[in-house]
């Protein structure tokens, strides 16, 4: 009996210390506040002049990326992810969980909990979250989230090529209900399935 109280006393303690190294408290705040919103981003790169910019919707556990420049779209619904190229009219369809579960935009917007899955070390203040030391081959080296009004305001991310890309969000407001988090595809979209 002593062994068995000390073995669950030793697993609340390893399991508590786990839950302190990987702080995902102030994404789940937000995210929980904010279950149905759209919000206005602009998405620039340190290797390039290139600004990408557009809209992110989210719908409980559905979220679509829209970029007006270059004009695509990112969805994720119904445990699929589409990356649809809206001016080629290409949709790509991946099925993949380890491929949702590996997406920026589901593992901020849907699953933070997951982030503690490909990092090493968390460092969380008020105002900041920043993630690195990657776990195994995870293509991100680190990610830097700063929230204002528990808000998310800004997302920098840095992948093995050492490409950091910054997006800053603005003008949160509440989600359009005419929004789909459907494809729009006719006769003419060119559908490539990954698995």
């Amino acid at each position: 009996m002593i062994l068995i109280k000390s073995s669950i006393f030793l697993f609340l303690i390893l399991n508590s210390c786990n839950l302190f190294s990987c702080d995902v408290s102030f994404i789940e705040l937000f995210l929980n506040k904010n279950i149905n919103f759209q919000v206005s981003y602009e998405q620039n790169f340190n290797d390039t002049s290139d600004l990408v910019i557009g809209n992110i919707y989210r719908n409980d556990s559905n979220i679509k990326v829209l970029s007006s420049i270059p004009k695509e779209e990112l969805i994720i619904f119904n445990n699929k992810i589409f990356r649809h190229d809206l001016e080629m009219d290409q949709l790509i369809i991946q099925e993949s969980v380890e491929s949702i579960n590996k997406s920026p935009a589901f593992l901020l917007f849907n699953k933070p909990k997951l982030i503690c899955d490909f990092f090493n070390e968390a460092n969380c203040s008020d105002e900041s979250c920043q993630y690195s030391d990657p776990k195994d081959d995870f293509y991100l080296k680190r990610i830097n989230i700063n929230f204002a009004d528990k808000k998310i305001e800004k997302i920098v991310y840095e992948d093995l090529f050492e490409r950091i890309s910054n997006i800053d969000l603005f003008k949160y407001e509440q989600l359009d209900k005419k929004v789909s988090f459907e494809p729009k595809v006719s006769d003419r979209t060119e559908k490539i399935y990954l698995n």
